[in-house]
């Protein structure tokens, strides 16, 4: 039986390795100011500034009048389209302490916070499998820059669970991760996610290895989000039927291309370029990729496979259980639809890009192949980061939320009983009690 045991176990240790040594303390100082430097981007790029004073969708009509309204138990374990949402719930019961006039920047903030707490997790994770202290800051550093994530999704926890799939792949794989902390972000994850279960395979692998705290939270965070995606109803958003070409396109389009260009240049550069776009992309990432699965020890060469089956099967579920005819590749702005949906598996693609630029040997005419890919791959993210920046479609432009409490609170003042709030994006708002204006 001990022999039976040891062959699973072996087998864990060399696809989730221990990292040779754990962080120094004099890390932590790196760590403190990486942290404030992704709080910066985050908040003070133009798109980023404008989230301090917009409320977000889901945020205020779902999250805050819930904090407000409902007992804090109740609404903690409340499913909103047909799963949990604990995290974001957790964050709007901390915000409703606040003035009222503190809430979009409240949320923002937490948003924030969380996503580069995720960034520095992938920078500390992914130790074990890049050898570059810069490949792992540069991995690190797309949690935060990467021009998909910073539109739909930009500072508001409606949209931070596909950031939060990302940083659980990577807790599950960090070996000498604190247990405590941990542990408990990645159950908060497991509970507001309907995507996690695409990373029990991981956590059962980890079951085999010493410090079982943090893939037995998730886990159980697994279990109880499962029960009640079973239990609660879903509202699906059309009934049109599936097209797998345009699937087939749409992830092509959402992944590969979106990861080097950003949602918006997709609308320019597809219709006039067509399927090179495509092609392209696919060249850029299939080169760093095929050298990860050449070149990569056995934990690398998994990571590889892993996380390009991840990229893949996430793109496709969204596309799939979520299709509408407007997620066409021949719609108006292309991508720019559901653009959410790209984040987690152009960052899942990126993970299995990088394994591929860290392991290349430094003396073969491979390396120069890889070498020149890494200067592309490079170059375009840089380039695609600077444009989206000057992206003027990212800047909420809508009502205030300065501008929303003072109407709220007029109409509170001519006697109306109940507040309503206005906020982005357009025609969405919620209702509160006036007392509850402060």
């Amino acid at each position: 039986m001990a022999v039976t045991a040891e062959r699973p176990r072996a087998l864990a240790d060399d696809v989730i390795p221990l990292p040779a040594d754990p962080p120094h303390e004099r890390a932590w100082l790196g760590f403190v100011s990486a942290f404030v430097a992704s709080m910066a981007f985050l908040l003070l790029i133009p798109a980023g500034w404008a989230r301090l004073d917009h409320l977000w969708a889901e945020d205020g009509a779902r999250f805050m009048v819930d904090a407000v309204r409902a007992p804090v138990l109740s609404n903690l374990v409340e499913p909103y389209g047909g799963y949990l949402h604990t995290l974001p719930r957790l964050v709007a019961q901390v915000v409703a302490l606040l003035p009222i006039e503190w809430t979009a920047a409240g949320f923002a903030i937490a948003a924030a916070a969380l996503r580069a707490l995720i960034a520095l997790i992938t920078f500390a994770a992914s130790k074990a499998y890049l050898r570059s202290t810069p490949m792992r800051f540069a991995l690190a550093s797309l949690v935060i820059v990467l021009p998909a994530g910073n539109s739909e999704t930009l500072n508001n926890m409606s949209n931070l669970h596909w950031f939060l799939l990302y940083g659980a792949f990577w807790a599950l794989l960090w070996r000498n991760a604190p247990r405590v902390p941990v542990a408990l972000f990645v159950f908060l994850a497991a509970v507001s996610s309907p995507l996690v279960f695409v990373l029990a395979p991981i956590a059962l692998v980890r079951l085999f290895l010493p410090r079982k705290e943090v893939p037995v939270a998730f886990l159980a965070g697994l279990v109880v989000q499962g029960v009640t995606m079973l239990v609660a109803t879903r509202t699906p958003y059309s009934h049109d039927e599936v097209d797998p070409v345009q699937v087939l396109l749409a992830s092509l389009l959402r992944v590969p291309v979106v990861a080097f260009t950003g949602s918006e240049r997709v609308s320019q550069f597809y219709p006039a370029h067509g399927n090179l776009v495509i092609v392209g992309a696919l060249l850029a990432a299939a080169v760093p990729i095929a050298a990860g699965l050449r070149f990569g020890d056995r934990a690398g060469r998994a990571l590889v496979l892993v996380a390009g089956a991840y990229s893949v099967i996430v793109i496709v579920a969204c596309l799939v259980l979520n299709w509408t005819q407007i997620l066409q590749v021949q719609a108006p702005e292309v991508v720019m639809a559901g653009q959410r949906y790209s984040i987690a598996p152009c960052l899942f693609l990126f993970t299995a890009i990088f394994v591929g630029l860290d392991a290349t040997p430094s003396k073969t005419w491979e390396r120069a192949v890889v070498g020149g890919s890494r200067y592309l791959v490079g170059i375009a993210v840089v380039v695609s980061v600077f444009a989206h920046l000057q992206e003027p479609k990212t800047v909420l432009k809508g009502v205030p939320w300065d501008e929303s409490v003072a109407r709220a609170r007029a109409g509170c003042t001519a006697g109306a009983s109940e507040a309503r709030l206005e906020h982005e994006p357009k025609d969405w708002f919620f209702v509160v009690p006036c007392r509850s204006m402060g």
